[in-house]
């Protein structure tokens, strides 16, 4: 592990004991795109109950049972565990006991638990072949792990380039796939006229390749979302139907 490795890592536990610089974390430097970025997994839930990995502060939980889904989360922080069960209370939705302190490579639930599973920018559990394991098994037939890896700011205005600098100071950029040569070979394109947003499905991307979707069953997807000011990275696992 290289030395900037160790500090980011030192940077995200520290971030994952305090609620209060985990808010200023993920919201300052990303100009409050964040939470944006959180909400591209809503329109992509297939089914009615949902197990959220690694819930960090709630926000996302709270967005998913606001919208009627009978959710779960699994995460690993005490700290983070009360956090989630503290946003809960906060807007009225959920109940603490929906917040479980465990490890995603070792799933508390049945077999064909939950439609759609979830992450946002997880650590390097969302790689661990156990993980998606876990994830496979609690799957029901026709269910889907959607997984948003990362997202980047555009060097766009007066702030985000600055901004930029210090994601390569402290996280490194993600790597952006918007080549001409991969531009010919995207799969399918949308717009959004609403909200302005553009949804490419790529063939071959560097993001989620690390994940080890069809090891354990999982048909792989790979989108690329993109606005004005940012772009971010999606890979979606389906389990097959029988």
């Amino acid at each position: 592990m290289s030395v900037r490795e160790r500090l980011r890592q030192g940077l995200f536990e520290t971030l994952y004991r305090n609620r209060y610089l985990y808010r200023f974390a993920s919201t300052v430097p990303f100009a409050g795109q964040w939470r944006v970025w959180q909400r591209l997994v809503l329109p992509r839930v297939v089914g009615h109950d949902v197990l959220e990995l690694g819930c960090g502060l709630g926000d996302l939980l709270a967005d998913l049972c606001e919208q009627g889904y009978r959710c779960m989360a699994v995460e690993r922080s005490p700290e983070m565990v009360a956090a989630a069960r503290a946003t809960l209370l906060r807007r009225r939705v959920g109940l603490p006991g929906q917040v479980l302190l465990g490890e995603a490579q070792h799933l508390p639930f049945a077999d064909a638990s939950f439609d759609t599973v979830v992450s946002t920018f997880p650590s390097d559990y969302i790689v661990d072949p156990d993980t998606i394991a876990e994830v496979a098994r609690v799957l029901r037939p026709g269910g889907r792990l959607v997984v948003v890896e990362g997202a980047n700011l555009l060097p766009v205005g007066l702030l985000q380039p600055v901004l930029l600098l210090i994601h390569l100071l402290v996280y490194g950029f993600y790597p952006r796939s918007s080549s001409l040569e991969e531009r010919h070979r995207v799969l399918r394109v949308e717009r959004d006229e609403t909200t302005g947003l553009t949804t490419e499905e790529l063939p071959a991307t560097p993001f989620g390749r690390r994940i080890p979707l069809e090891r354990c069953g999982l048909r792989r997807r790979s989108e690329r979302v993109r606005s004005r000011r940012w772009e971010a990275y999606l890979t979606i696992g389906e389990k097959p139907s029988v």
